[in-house]
């Protein structure tokens, strides 16, 4: 047997003692309109029909969604994920991905998207991201029946106002015991830990991301809610840059966005560094290592003496990849609940598409 089999089966042995228990279904404080639905209204096509969940969720499938097309970025990263020991669960790279075995449903949710558009044309976020939810949650599809997911990873621009407080509410409610991972949330919260531990309290953010991203103003908010809740006193200043974003000339590059970026927050007089960037759907080593170069280029620059950008931005950086913090999330949640399937086969990906009707 091979070293690669003799490790996920020791880790399964490992985990069976450790017993998950199914939570009671309970309702949770006031509840939003399509929540109650799901949870009571039998004869509505969104009743999630919780009481039949499997009870051992941790042969079903992982689930992931997305609102535009970055939930892809998050599928890629979690199947190649190798950030922890499959037998400890300890961070310690061991060279089989976290997610071996696993069983994947990737579900571009366009049309509901598409669905909760009001009359100028504004998609109701936090519905399409309850809709995409009891999808992943759901045994039926178009083409027939499909498996349930065992846990949620949102991707796309939810805030806690916008779809996430309401899918957990209606998660706990459902007695069915799945989680949901929101990346938006996930990145914000890794961003802070990893300040944190370096003791860095005074520093502005980057955001390197497409245009309706920024727009939504997901990532701007959270980092808003998230920081207030941990006793900040002071709102940590954001600096977004379209990666995407058209001019007379083309696209930008993804170095000329983050030199725009750094350009923007030294024009805007701000005399707080950019310590932190974050880098949705395209965080590579090569790219950090081109933006380091960038960084190191403009603390160098003398204008009249002087080092004008070394105000700017920090001599270290950290680049912060949202889907990779998803990811880990993903695991410890299922890792605690003993919900990694430890399968000794391959993963397999399972993509479903609902495309809007025009």
């Amino acid at each position: 047997m091979n070293s690669h089999l003799t490790r996920i089966i020791a880790a399964a042995v490992a985990l069976t003692s450790l017993v998950c228990c199914r939570p009671r279904t309970v309702e949770t404080g006031e509840m939003y309109g399509l929540v109650k639905t799901a949870l009571y209204d039998t004869t509505s096509g969104y009743y999630g029909g919780f009481a039949n969940y499997p009870s051992n969720i941790a042969e079903l499938p992982i689930g992931i969604f997305d609102l535009n097309l970055g939930g892809m970025a998050a599928l890629e990263r979690i199947t190649q994920l190798d950030r922890f020991d499959n037998i400890t669960s300890s961070e310690n790279p061991d060279l089989i991905p976290d997610f071996a075995g696993e069983h994947f449903i990737y579900y571009t949710a366009l049309s509901n998207a598409d669905s909760t558009r009001n009359s100028t044309g504004e998609v109701n976020i936090r519905d399409a991201a309850i809709k995409n939810t009891l999808f992943l949650m759901g045994d039926k599809c178009a083409q027939g029946e499909k498996e349930r997911a065992k846990i949620v990873i949102a991707s796309g621009n939810l805030t806690y106002g916008t779809g996430i407080n309401d899918i957990r509410q209606m998660l706990d409610a459902s007695g069915t015991g799945v989680k949901m991972v929101s990346v938006v949330e996930e990145g914000i919260k890794g961003l802070l830990d990893a300040m944190e531990s370096r003791g860095i309290t005074y520093f502005a953010v980057g955001l390197l991301a497409d245009g309706a991203t920024i727009s939504k103003g997901a990532y701007q908010q959270m980092l808003r809610d998230v920081a207030a809740a941990r006793g900040y006193r002071n709102v940590i200043p954001m600096v977004t840059r379209d990666l995407n974003c058209e001019d007379s000339i083309g696209l930008y590059m993804l170095d000329e966005a983050f030199s725009q970026m750094i350009e923007q927050h030294y024009h805007s007089g701000s005399s707080t560094p950019i310590s932190a960037v974050i880098v949705e759907n395209v965080l590579t080593p090569e790219l950090m290592a081109l933006y380091n170069d960038i960084i190191r280029n403009y603390r160098s620059k003398r204008i009249g003496g002087t080092y004008p950008y070394r105000n700017v931005i920090s001599e270290e950086v950290l680049f912060i990849d949202p889907t990779e913090y998803a990811a880990m999330e993903c695991y410890r949640v299922l890792r605690s609940g003993s919900n990694l399937a430890l399968r000794i086969t391959p993963q397999d990906i399972r993509h479903y598409t609902d495309l809007p009707t025009f």
